[in-house]
C-alpha cells in the first residue's frame, strides 16, 4: 500500500556519506522512499585510504535559508564544523559519524541531524628477517615474527621467493634455492578484514651464491709424440660459467709438479706418460661456496704403424690369410687392430683368415689405433686382393640336325665376371675335339644322339680358371618312304594301300600319311580306300620320324588307275 504525506517541515535524508537537506513544502513523498534511505544509513562505508576518510556535507541545503552551519562528530572523540572534512582515524574499528546542520533561521525546525557508519582498517605491519646472502642448496630461514596487526587478529602469511616458489600460512619458513642469483623475496600479510587495506607487503633482495662451474675442456686430452721431442698441450677453461657473473680467477695444476694461471694456458710435457690435471676456479667470495673444480686426464703416446702384407690372387670361397703381426706398436697391448676386407666385412683381430664370396678386386685395409690415446692418428696399410671366379660357359645350339649338314655351336654368351680373355676347347661327342673360338660349326656323318662339351679357360692360372658346359644334339637320318607299285582298281571297290616297305636308318618310330589324290587322306601304315569315280589319281605317301628336323620326312607315290565296272546287258528280239 502506498502512503502519501504532505510535509510542511524539512527533514534530513542521508545516503552513503552524502548528506542532502530536503525541504518539501506542499510536496508529496512516498513513505517507501523514506524507509529505503533510512536503511542505507546503516551500511558500513570503507575508504580506499584505509583510515583516512573525506566527509562532505556541501550538498546540504535549505531553500529558504542557505546560511547553514555544520557540526561533525566522528565517533572517536573528535569533531569538526567544516562542510568538507578529511579525517584520519588512529585505530581500526567501526565508527558512527553524526552530522548536524543548522540554518540559523530561528524557526522551530532550524536544525536536522543524520548519521553514517564507517569501518576503519589500519593495514597490518609486514616485516621479516633473513640472511642477505647465502649459498645455493643451503637452507635459509625467513622469519616474519615481527609482523603485527593493530586489530590483534591473527595474520595470514603469503611468501613469494622470486624463483616461482610460494608458501602460505606460516610466519616462519625454510627455503633452499637451487640456482644462484639475486632474488626478490616478498611477504604479504593479511588481517582478513576483507577491506582494501587488509594486506601489507614487505620485500627484500637476497643474494644466492652458486659456485662457479669449472670447465677445463675435454675430460681426456690425447696427444702423440713423434720421436723424442717435447709435447705442448693447450688447456682452455673458457667454457667455465658462473651463475652470479662474479669475476673469476683460474689456477691450473698440470700433474707434473708445475702450475699455471689464466683462462687459456699451454704446458710442455717432457716425457710419454699419463697426467691428471686439475683446474681450480674461484669467484673470490667469502661464503664457503665460491670454488669450482674440474679435472682433465692428459694421455701422451706414440702412434703405431700398420703393415698389411703383399697383394694376393685367389678364388671365390678360398681362405686367405690376413696377418698384420709385422706391424709396429710402441707398447704391446695398446693398439686396437681391425681389418676391413673391402667386401663390407671386417675383423677385429690382427691375424684373421677371410674368404670372399664374390669375384672382383678388393682393397683390404689394416688399421691400427692406439686404444689409450685417441689423438694418435690411425695408421692404415692396404693390400690388393684379386678374387677370381670360374667362367660361366653356355652353349647355344639347335636341338636336332641332319646327317651331312653343317651344325653351328655358339658359346659367346659365356660370362666371366672379370672380363678375362677366354680360350675354348670343344668336344663334339663323335671323337672330334679342338681348340677354337666361341663360335664353331661341325658336320656329323652318322645319325644318333651326341653330347657336346666346351671347356672355357680365363688363363689366370688359378684353381677356378676353367669351367665346362654341356649340350645335347640329335643327328637325324631321313626315313625312306615306299608307297608300293602303281595300282589299278575299280570304282566303288575297296583297295589296300601298304607302306610296310618304308624304313628308317635310325630305327625311329614312323608315322604315315596317305593322300589318295581325290581329296581324301588317311593315317596309318596299311589303309584301305574306295574311289567313287573312274580316273587316274596321284597317290602320295608321307613318312615322318618325328624328330622335328627338316630331314624328318620323306615321300613316295604312284598313279592309281580307277576303272568303271563293266555292266552286262542282254537284249532279246
Amino acid at each position: 500500500m502506498k502512503i502519501i504525506r504532505t510535509i510542511t517541515k524539512y527533514k534530513i535524508i542521508v545516503g552513503w556519506g552524502t548528506i542532502a537537506l530536503l525541504v518539501a513544502l506542499s510536496r508529496e513523498l512516498s513513505a517507501d522512499t523514506l524507509y529505503q534511505n533510512q536503511d542505507a544509513a546503516n551500511v558500513l562505508q570503507t575508504s580506499l585510504k584505509c583510515n583516512e576518510f573525506t566527509f562532505d556535507a556541501s550538498r546540504s541545503r535549505v531553500p529558504i535559508s542557505p546560511n547553514l552551519s555544520y557540526f561533525w562528530d566522528f565517533g572517536d572523540g573528535t569533531t569538526s564544523t567544516e562542510p568538507i572534512v578529511i579525517h584520519t582515524y588512529q585505530q581500526s574499528g567501526d565508527y558512527e559519524v553524526y552530522l548536524t546542520i543548522t540554518d540559523n533561521s530561528g524557526f522551530e525546525c532550524t536544525a536536522a541531524s543524520t548519521s553514517q557508519k564507517v569501518r576503519v582498517n589500519i593495514p597490518p605491519h609486514a616485516s621479516f628477517i633473513s640472511l642477505d646472502q647465502a649459498c645455493v642448496k643451503k637452507e635459509i630461514t625467513f622469519d616474519a615474527g615481527s609482523s603485527y596487526s593493530e586489530t590483534q587478529k591473527k595474520l595470514d602469511y603469503s611468501w613469494h621467493f622470486g624463483d616461482g616458489d610460494t608458501r602460505r600460512g606460516f610466519s616462519q619458513v625454510n627455503k633452499i634455492y637451487t640456482k644462484g642469483g639475486d632474488y626478490r623475496v616478498r611477504l604479504t600479510v593479511d588481517d582478513k578484514n576483507g577491506t582494501p587495506c587488509s594486506k601489507q607487503t614487505a620485500e627484500k633482495m637476497i643474494h644466492i651464491n652458486e659456485p662457479p662451474a669449472a670447465e677445463a675442456g675435454d675430460d681426456v686430452i690425447f696427444q702423440c709424440f713423434n720421436g723424442n721431442e717435447d709435447v705442448m698441450v693447450h688447456f682452455d677453461a673458457s667454457a667455465t660459467t658462473d651463475a652470479n657473473h662474479d669475476p673469476l680467477t683460474y689456477l691450473w695444476d698440470f700433474g707434473d709438479g708445475n702450475q699455471g694461471n689464466g683462462i687459456k694456458v699451454s704446458h710442455c710435457y717432457d716425457k710419454v706418460s699419463n697426467y691428471d690435471v686439475r683446474l681450480i676456479v674461484s669467484d673470490n667470495t667469502n661464503l664457503g661456496c665460491g670454488t669450482g673444480v674440474d679435472f682433465v686426464s692428459v694421455k701422451l703416446s706414440r702412434a703405431p704403424e700398420a703393415r698389411a702384407g703383399d697383394d694376393t690372387i685367389a678364388c671365390v670361397g678360398e681362405d686367405i690369410d690376413f696377418d698384420g703381426s709385422r706391424s709396429f706398436v710402441h707398447k704391446k697391448g695398446t693398439a686396437f687392430a681391425q681389418w676391413f676386407f673391402g667386401d663390407g666385412t671386417s675383423s677385429k683381430k690382427l691375424h684373421a683368415p677371410h674368404r670372399y664370396n664374390q669375384p672382383g678386386t678388393y682393397q683390404a685395409t689394416l688399421t691400427l689405433e692406439n686404444k689409450l690415446n685417441a689423438a694418435c692418428p690411425i695408421s692404415r696399410d692396404t693390400r690388393s686382393i684379386i678374387i677370381n671366379s670360374s667362367p660361366v660357359p653356355n652353349i647355344q645350339n639347335q636341338a636336332s640336325a641332319c646327317v651331312g649338314r653343317e651344325v653351328f655351336f655358339d658359346a659367346s654368351s659365356t660370362v666371366d665376371a672379370q672380363g678375362d680373355d677366354l680360350i675354348y676347347y670343344w668336344n663334339f661327342g663323335d671323337g672330334t675335339a679342338l681348340q677354337a673360338g666361341s663360335k664353331i660349326s661341325h658336320t656329323y656323318e652318322q645319325g644318333g644322339h651326341y653330347r657336346i662339351s666346351v671347356v672355357v679357360d680365363d688363363q689366370k692360372g688359378t684353381s677356378c680358371s676353367t669351367a665346362t658346359a654341356y649340350a645335347n644334339i640329335n643327328i637325324n637320318t631321313p626315313p625312306i618312304a615306299n608307297a608300293g607299285p602303281n595300282s589299278s582298281c575299280c570304282v566303288n571297290k575297296e583297295v589296300l594301300f601298304s607302306a610296310s616297305a618304308s624304313s628308317d636308318p635310325d630305327k625311329d618310330r614312323l608315322t604315315y600319311t596317305w593322300n589318295f589324290g581325290d581329296g581324301n587322306e588317311k593315317q596309318g601304315e596299311n589303309v584301305t580306300h574306295t574311289y567313287s569315280e573312274a580316273g587316274s589319281y596321284n597317290v602320295r605317301l608321307t613318312v615322318n620320324d618325328l624328330k622335328g628336323s627338316y630331314c624328318s620326312q620323306s615321300t613316295d607315290g604312284f598313279t592309281a588307275v580307277v576303272r568303271e565296272v563293266p555292266i552286262p546287258s542282254i537284249d532279246i528280239r
